[in-house]
């Protein structure tokens, strides 16, 4: 044994020197570091292998290992003595075809053959459960799967762990490298052993033909119960279908051989049965899974008589040429990819509506009704399953955590005047089958195990993906972030932008929900979807439903409660309890189920891998240890020391520096300054390797230091912000005011706060940007939550945020002032303190990205240490330079970089504004990093240290009382539907123009998305000044000419003569459209997890864009309440800018229940000359034509419609899309240049406002006391006439 252990030793030395070597040959530091990492696993290995019982288990696992160090390191392959057998599903001739060219590929790059067989994709997971069952030797290396079948599969433990591919703790065939981890969606990832690759992404989505919707007035339906109501409308409409009879209204398929029939069922049950996020499950009880004397189905209750009673209508209302017993035709397909007949059937008109996956956005690519398809979440419930009573119970905020208040009623709220009322709609999207996956067999050689990783990792690159999710005919769905991004990539492979659009924000919005529903991945999966079909077949040939509950029932109770199944019952709870993430969720009736602590939520546990199954948490602990120490172990060599970042995107320099260093220093002995520096070092120095973090320099108080990832920086930051507080300064110095410790404590609020819906919008869901996930900008008032320390926390719970803590209803305040407002300094004796600084203020600046060799070098000197300079280092010092003492700064190229859907739980990032740091730098976006058990620092934090701040930030942004403008581009989707192009190039025109209005007035950008542009303004009359300057604006860009020639864009021009009688033409329109509507009321702000950015909720941003859908083109209308507010506040300013304001009267919008009195805002400005000798003109003939006209309908103002019918621009028809005013228009006469408009605002503003022109002077006037703001001294200065009433 000594003897070999010498032998052994040799060889490592041997291997070591080798790998020296080699890496002196290289041109790169990064190749040795990684050479070093492959040693230093090799070693590992070696020490493993002493186990062995004999000498020839030392041969064999030596011969092994040489080979595996030998490939990895040193990129050697070797001839094998066969090739590499893989098992694929046969999925028809497009993809089928695609898997064997990806295998010729991999053999073309690796030298290796590889042999797919192709097994019917219903099939697949039979065969491998029979390999592995049977231990069969020729078995394959590997197998591509339906994910419903794992739970019987890995019970036979012949999946290979996978984690160290996606996760490595050293480089190995680059397999880290092509699969890209970071961007598989987070719900794809596991947080302990992961067995499976995935390949597809599976997700039930409601699909509707939109212009039939917008043509006949259908609401998209919320719940399960409008979707029959719909479906029935929808059955009264008489549309035909391609042969010539009526399309059916919904698309279910009914035939039990095509298993839609289960998912169907389930993707109704959802909402119902799961309210308190993924753990609580849909199918069985967590609670009472493990207790073998009950039935843990959840099939005799009051939900599941609801949606069999919901499925029974809508296949009432699918094709009926179908029958259950009839054989299914779709080709290749496993159970939950077989409903791409009824998606068929959906792109050609056959049926009108339905849910399904992918299949049904893919399908309209070539449908003859591309462009108008629809798309939305799965629908939801507004009753939920009490689980104690085994009946329905209304949804409520408690009950609920994941649910959106709305209206009660879809559509337009009642006219009675009374409150809106309103209910919490709850939605648990179904992740039906969840996606096809990739695994390794474990029992295969270690050479072929390790070819079968290499494939599997290429079939599961980001370019591999690609090729698979961009099929028109594959079953493969969108799983990475870049899928659901990249909308370009889509739209170059032939799909509709606008289609796509909407499948991909509903797709990744469902896969990101809190509540969304996991499918089984149990043993015995099979044949509990066998009881769901069975039972529906019954339900669709004349049984009923309590019958068929009935019968359901009883099949679940003699499987599981039989005596002789109480391991397989053991089995079935271990793996359903891990799939569910199961972990003490609180029910609806208040019990606690389970053993573990915390609520339901978003799973860590999904589809595509599998969490060990629970044999105790011992064994959950010991993975999570394991997986630790493998983490720590990247970017480490042999003997355990940080190997130097490279150049690379992702390296990432990091500079703290110590706020009022050289003050401390004149106020300090030379020994506590010693003492500072040291302690605060060695703080630093102590995280520092636990992060991988690398020491380049440090001088003084500062350290440059330099990290493999942007994650690994901000984590470190993140851990020395908090490691700071707890180091034992010296009394000395603490005893200086910037190094004292503070506590603080959050401020209740003294009066009640205002009611949820007295805030919120009772018509419509959230208003705000697609995607992510949110959190709500909470301070520790009422509603936020606080861990065993009292500390209190921004949540994902409650409702009191800045703007409702200590903020009265009336009064606007930034987030910054809000934040000060909700924290007060506490003592160390107070109850509920938070220590928030003690010590020496650190503030830190990041940056990501060294892209030159000459940015790194080594000096022999310095005992070979590594050192970092030029511009990466340069922006970071300027980033930390901007920051607060206590403050994590990240440039927009480190914030970019980090996997924030897993780090939003524990940190804020907050976007800072854009940032001039210095006249040699470029302008740089910040984005404020934060501890969430540091958030009373935001009370603190003051405006960057920068030379100008260009853009405002989160803190910034307006709360409490908020003026919201939204400001649509008219015809948007027209336009991009006309020339995609050139409509791009014109709406980055509109936001570039814009935004920079936006700046000027101050405002704050909430979201713009195509033609849309919403911000929120302090001041009224900053808004108001900012939608005027806008559509003034619009008219002087350098549009492209195409653009000009479309009817929505080209330029009016109106020929108008002058009081002195010369005739000038003036333009009214030219490029894109404006409108714009205005409010102003009480918000609910909510920082967004993903951007760091500021939205909003509550009824003003409802009334605010019901303004501007009813504005019509050119307009600028506000309500009176953002006029009244205006005058009084800003009077001068208004006046100054020439603006007036008309009343139009009392309204009543969509989805709005009170009326609103809008004003029609005007500017009066200088002449627009024109531009186009072939604009169309518009001649006093035509004017006085208009005139006739409206003094023939006897008073009553109208909406653009008066306009649209004398020019016939095809602009709204009467009152179609304008709005009627109450005012008599009297008769018009020559319209002067100071009267002009521009924007049209003049000749809108004759008919919708109670002005009248005089023909025979060509004066303005304005009837006395219809404007009350409006006196004799203003009208002088606007040189508006004032003129008695007629009445």
């Amino acid at each position: 044994m000594a003897a070999l252990r010498q032998v052994l030793l040799g060889l490592v030395c041997a291997l070591v020197a080798m790998g020296m070597v080699s890496g002196q040959d290289t041109t790169s530091s990064s190749t040795s570091d990684n050479k070093l990492l492959c040693m230093a696993e090799m070693v590992s290995n070696i020490e493993t292998s002493c186990s062995k019982p004999d000498i020839q288990g030392y041969y064999v696992a030596l011969e092994s290992l040489l080979k595996d160090y030998l490939r990895k390191c040193f990129h050697t392959n070797f001839s094998s003595s066969r090739a590499l057998h893989t098992m694929l599903p046969d999925l028809g001739d497009s993809v089928t075809d695609y898997f064997k060219n990806v295998s010729e590929t991999f053999k073309d790059s690796e030298s290796v053959e590889v042999v797919p067989t192709f097994v019917p994709a219903a099939q697949i997971n039979s065969e491998i459960e029979f390999e592995l069952e049977h231990n069969l030797t020729n078995s394959h290396d590997g197998w591509v799967l339906d994910p419903m079948g794992m739970g019987s599969i890995f019970n036979f433990d012949g999946f290979q762990d996978l984690t160290a591919t996606v996760k490595p703790a050293v480089i190995a065939s680059n397999a880290s490298d092509i699969i890209k981890w970071d961007d598989v969606h987070p719900y794809f990832q596991r947080k302990f052993l992961v067995v499976t690759l995935p390949l597809d992404g599976n997700i039930k989505l409601l699909y509707y033909r939109r212009d039939i919707f917008e043509a006949n007035n259908l609401t998209v339906p919320r719940t399960w119960e409008e979707v029959v109501a719909v479906a029935t409308s929808l059955s009264r409409l008489g549309v035909l279908g391609p042969d010539g009879r009526p399309a059916s209204p919904f698309c279910f398929d009914r035939r039990k051989d095509c298993h839609q029939s289960y998912f169907d069922l389930i993707a109704i049950l959802a909402p119902y049965m799961q309210y308190n996020g993924s753990s609580q499950g849909v199918i069985f009880e967590p609670s009472t899974i493990r207790a073998f004397d009950r039935n843990p189905a959840l099939v005799d209750n009051a939900a599941m008589a609801k949606a069999l009673t919901l499925y029974s209508a809508l296949i009432g209302l699918s094709p009926m040429d179908y029958k259950v017993e009839d054989k299914c035709d779709v080709v290749g397909a496993a159970p939950a990819d077989a409903g791409r007949a009824m998606a068929q059937r959906f792109a050609n008109g056959t049926c009108l509506m339905g849910v399904g996956l992918g299949d049904f956005f893919k399908a309209f690519k070539t449908s003859p009704f591309r462009g108008k398809l629809g798309v939305a979440l799965m629908p939801g419930s507004f009753e939920v399953l009490n689980r104690t009573s085994n009946q329905l119970v209304p949804c409520a905020a408690d009950t609920c955590p994941f649910g959106t208040v709305v209206p009660a009623q879809p559509g337009p709220s009642a006219s009675d005047g009374g409150p809106s009322i309103t209910r919490v709609l709850n939605r648990a999207p179904f992740a039906a089958g969840g996606g096809w996956v990739a695994a390794v067999n474990a029992r295969t050689p270690n050479d072929y195990r390790n070819y079968s990783i290499g494939f599997f990792s290429h079939l599961a690159s980001p370019a591999e993906s690609w090729q698979r999710v961009l099929l028109p005919e594959s079953s493969f769905d969108p799983y990475r972030l870049e899928h659901f991004s990249n909308l370009a990539r889509w739209n170059e492979s032939g799909y509709e932008p606008a289609d796509t659009a909407a499948y991909l924000a509903h797709a990744n919005e469902s896969f990101s929900h809190p509540n969304i529903v996991l499918d089984l991945r149990t043993p015995g999966t099979k044949l509990f979807r066998d009881i769901y079909e069975s039972g529906l077949a019954n339900l669709t040939t004349g049984s009923s439903v309590d019958s068929v509950v009935a019968l359901m029932n009883q099949t679940f109770y003699k499987l599981l409660l039989d005596p002789q199944q109480k391991q397989f019952r053991s089995l079935l709870a271990d793996t359903y309890l891990a799939t569910i993430n199961y972990n003490n969720i609180q029910n609806l009736n208040g019990t606690a189920g389970g053993d573990g602590g915390g609520g339901g939520g978003s799973p860590s546990w999904l589809p595509i891998a599998i969490v060990l199954p629970t044999v105790g948490a011992l064994l959950l602990i010991a993975a999570g240890v394991v997986y630790e120490v493998r983490n720590n172990r990247k970017h480490k060599n042999l003997f355990g020391k940080v190997v130097p970042p490279g150049v690379g995107p992702d390296t990432t320099i990091l500079v703290t520096e110590i706020q009022d260093y050289n003050q401390i220093v004149d106020a300090l002995s030379s020994e506590a300054v010693d003492r500072l520096l040291k302690d605060h070092n060695d703080c630093l120095r102590r995280l520092l390797l636990r992060h991988s973090g690398y020491e380049g320099s440090c001088e003084a108080d500062s350290f440059v230091l330099a990290f493999h990832s942007p994650k690994d920086a901000l984590l470190f930051a993140m851990e020395a912000q908090a490691a700071l507080l707890n180091v034992s300064w010296p009394d000395e110095l603490l005893s200086l005011g910037c190094c004292s410790q503070l506590w603080v404590q959050g401020i209740m609020p003294t009066a009640k706060p205002k009611a949820l819906d007295d805030i919120l919008d009772v018509s419509d869901e959230p208003i705000t940007p697609a995607g992510a996930s949110k959190i709500k900008a909470l301070t520790p008032g009422l509603g936020s939550h606080l861990d065993g320390h009292g500390h209190g926390h921004f949540g994902s719970s409650g409702a009191t945020l800045p703007s409702l803590v200590n903020v009265p209803a009336t009064e606007t305040y930034t987030f910054s002032n809000a934040c000060r407002r909700a924290w007060k300094e506490a003592s160390k004796e107070d109850s509920n303190k938070v220590r928030i600084f003690c010590g020496p203020r650190v503030r830190m600046g990041l940056h990501a990205g060294v892209h030159s060799e000459h940015d790194i070098s080594h000096s022999k000197a310095d005992g070979g240490r590594t050192t970092y300079s030029g511009d990466t280092v340069v922006l970071a010092r300027a980033v930390a330079q901007a920051a607060h003492g206590g403050t994590v700064l990240l440039s927009e190229e480190t914030y970019k970089k980090l996997p924030l859907e897993r780090l939003w739980d524990k940190y804020l990032v907050l976007h800072m504004g854009e940032h001039r740091l210095r006249d040699t730098l470029p302008n740089l976006n910040l984005y404020h990093a934060l501890n969430r058990t540091l958030e009373g620092r935001l009370a603190y934090v003051g405006p960057m240290t920068s030379l100008l701040q260009v853009d405002p930030g989160v803190l910034d942004a307006p709360v409490g009382c908020v003026t919201v403008a939204f400001m649509n581009v008219v015809g948007a989707q027209t336009l991009l539907s006309w020339n995609a192009d050139v409509a791009q190039q014109a709406i980055k025109i509109f936001h570039t123009v814009v935004g920079d209005e936006l700046k000027r007035r101050k405002g704050y950008l909430v979201e713009a998305v195509d033609g849309l542009f919403l911000a929120a303004f302090q001041r009224p009359s900053d808004a108001i000044l900012w939608a005027l300057e806008c559509n003034e604006a619009m008219i002087k860009q350098d549009w492209p000419e195409d653009l000009l020639a479309h009817e929505l864009c080209e330029e009016l021009v109106i020929s108008a003569p002058t009081k002195e009688g010369e005739v000038i033409n003036t333009v009214v329109f030219r490029g894109l459209r404006l409108k714009t509507g205005v409010d102003t009321g009480q918000v609910l702000g909510e920082v967004h997890a993903m951007t760091g950015r500021m939205t909003y909720r509550g009824k003003v941003m409802n009334r605010a864009a019901r303004i501007a859908s009813t504005a019509s083109t050119g307009q600028v209308l506000c309500s009176s309440d953002s006029w009244q507010l205006a005058m009084s506040a800003d009077s001068q300013v208004m006046l100054a800018n020439k603006v007036s304001g008309t009343s139009l009267g009392q309204f009543r919008l969509k989805g709005v229940a009170e009326k609103i009195e809008i004003h029609h805002c005007r500017k009066v400005s200088n002449v627009a000359p024109a531009r186009r000798a072939s604009s169309l003109v518009m001649s006093m003939a035509d004017h006085w034509k208009w005139e006739q006209h409206l003094s023939g309908h006897g008073g009553g103002g109208m909406g653009m419609g008066g306009m649209g019918m004398g020019m016939g621009m095809g602009l709204n028809g009467n009152g179609n899309g304008g709005l009627v005013g109450n005012g008599d228009m009297g008769g018009m006469g020559v319209v002067g240049p100071e009267d002009v408009l521009l924007g049209g605002d003049s000749l809108r503003g004759a008919m919708l406002s109670p002005r009248s022109f005089t023909r025979g002077t060509g004066s303005c006037r304005q009837r006395q006391g219809s404007d009350p703001h409006l006196d004799a001294a203003n009208a002088a200065h606007l040189g508006i006439e004032l003129a008695a009433d007629d009445n």
